[in-house]
Formats: structure tokens, sequence, C-alpha cells
């Protein structure tokens, strides 16, 4: 006993405690505070949290996944000294380079999830294989079409790495391997529902005859089929989305949504916090690109456990 007491002595006067005994201060910086997914995120930020017990943890992000400005001005503000590590899914992979190299240069760890970002100032990549998700649903709306027909693909906004990625993937699989499929369209719909909503009204106005249909992400699936009920189109096109709500759920279940990619952001968040924490303790970085799997999921097979995990936040 009077040994122990000895070494925390040392260790309270001499600055010998392991560098894990101090509280790290960690950020979290989302796209958005408007999406599900992001709620299925912080569950896995916040288990690894607690897991390593010496984690103070701020989550603060823009209010919409197109407001780059603001999560600029958000990760500025702290970007500072009592800050150790930043998390942050970028909004636009070229324009946060800038600010994400002034937060590494005042000695802050960066790591980015789910969107990627250009420049290798980063400690790490956590996220889905986008490109390989674009495939699934590419492959999903071919099978569904029987390999011919139009095709229109609804995106979110320019710059964001994640969704042109999967927007990508998607194209390429059809390009290869479903030649007979025309996609007439490929266009940005915005980064809010609202915007999302009003973008695929007007997109199946001007391409009524469009077979089949792929949006890239949260806001653009639910926009996409708030769009086709408006036009009593729900159900009359084959549609492929990406993530999962309440609302999209519903929309599957009455086979107005034909297939839903579902990534696994609990597992993203609880990858991005361990290698935020390992980065900022000084420990080497063997695994900077950390990729996650995603699922299609289907009115077949919604109902199995290990997709019901994804589903409910």
């Amino acid at each position: 006993m009077k040994k122990w007491l000895s070494l925390l002595v040392a260790c309270i006067a001499f600055s010998m405690c392991p560098a894990y005994a101090r509280d790290l201060n960690v950020v979290f910086i989302p796209k958005a505070r408007d999406q599900d997914f992001w709620t299925f995120m912080r569950q896995g930020v916040e288990r690894a949290a607690r897991e390593d017990g010496h984690v103070e943890l701020t989550w603060r992000g823009p209010a919409h996944n197109d407001d780059i400005d603001s999560q600029i001005q958000i990760l500025r503000i702290y970007s500072r000294p009592d800050v150790d590590a930043i998390i942050i899914a970028s909004t636009d992979r070229a324009r946060l380079v800038g600010p994400v190299k002034q937060a590494v240069a005042l000695g802050i760890k960066v790591v980015v999830v789910d969107s990627a970002l250009d420049g290798s100032a980063h400690t790490n990549f956590v996220g889905t294989n986008n490109y390989a998700a674009g495939k699934l649903a590419a492959e999903r709306l071919s099978t569904l079409l029987n390999g011919q027909g139009r095709v229109a693909v609804l995106r979110t906004i320019p710059g964001s790495g994640s969704t042109d990625d999967r927007a990508n993937g998607f194209l390429d699989y059809l390009k290869k391997s479903a030649p007979q499929l025309a996609v007439v369209a490929d266009e940005y719909g915005g980064g809010t529902r609202g915007k999302a909503a009003r973008s695929a009204a007007a997109l199946l106005e001007k391409f009524p005859a469009v077979d089949g249909i792929f949006a890239v992400n949260e806001s653009t699936t639910d926009g996409m089929l708030r769009a086709l009920r408006q036009a009593g189109l729900a159900g009359k096109k084959k549609f492929v989305g990406f993530d999962t709500t309440d609302f999209l759920l519903e929309g599957l279940r009455k086979q107005e949504i034909h297939g839903l990619v579902v990534q696994d952001p609990r597992q993203m968040g609880y990858l991005s916090m361990k290698a935020a924490v390992a980065a900022a303790r000084g420990a080497a970085i063997k695994t900077p690109l950390i990729l996650t799997d995603a699922v299609m999921v289907t009115r077949e097979n919604q109902q199995a456990p290990e997709i019901q995990a994804l589903l409910i936040p």
C-alpha cells in the first residue's frame, strides 16, 4: 500500500502519469442535425467515449448538410489549444481542407468520418465503402428493371465526397454491367428534405417516362418519395434509395421504395472515436483508411435480426 501511494505521489508531482489518465477534449462536427443518420452515429461515438472513460465529448454541427459555411465556422471555433481531437464529417471535400490544416497546425488531431476529405492533414478516414455501396444500388435497380429502361440519379450537393462516390459507383456499374439502362438524368437536389422534394418533383415533371430512380442519401430519398406520392407515381417507378428513417421504411413496406442501401453509422461513429483517441494519445497510425460495409434492405429481408439492428436508433 505504501509503495502504491509513493508511486501516486510521484505521478502527480512529476507528471509521470500515463497520458491516458488525462481526460481528452474531443469535438464531433456532423454534417447536420436534421437526419436520423447522425442519431445512429452519435450512439456509436458515445459508446466509445464511455468505454474509454477519459473523454469529454462536444457534439456540434450545422442545421443542414448544405450549410458548408456554418460547418467551417464551427470547425474554426473549436480549433483551439484546449481541444485534443476533432472528428468531422466534411460537407465539402475541398473547402474543408484549409480549415482542417489550420486545426492540425495547432496540434489537434483530426479524423474524418462518413464523407471523404481531400488532402492528407487528417490522421484517419472512417466511412462506408461508398463506391461499392453505389454499385450495390445499381445492381438492385438493374435487377428490378431486367437490365433495360431509363434511369435517373438524384444527388444531394456538389462536393459531398460520400454521396458523389455512391453516384459514381452506381453509374460505373450500369456502364459496365447494364449498358441497356440509359441514364437520362443525373442532378443535384439540395441538402435538405424540402429542397430535395422540390428538385425531385421537377425531375419527374421533366422526365415523366423514367423507369428507375436512385437517390444517394437520406434527404434525397425522403424528397423523392414525397415527390412520387404527390405525382401519384409512388410504387409505379422502381426506386432505390439510401439510409433509413421511419418514413422511408414505411415506403419500403408499401413497395413505394424497392430497396434501401443501409450503412452502419453506429460502427462508423464508434471507430472514429477510437481513432481520434488513439491519435490524440500519440499512437502510431496503422490503418489510416477504415471502411465499413453497407447492405441492401428490401421488403423481404427487413425483419431479419441483423437488418433490424441497423434500422432501429
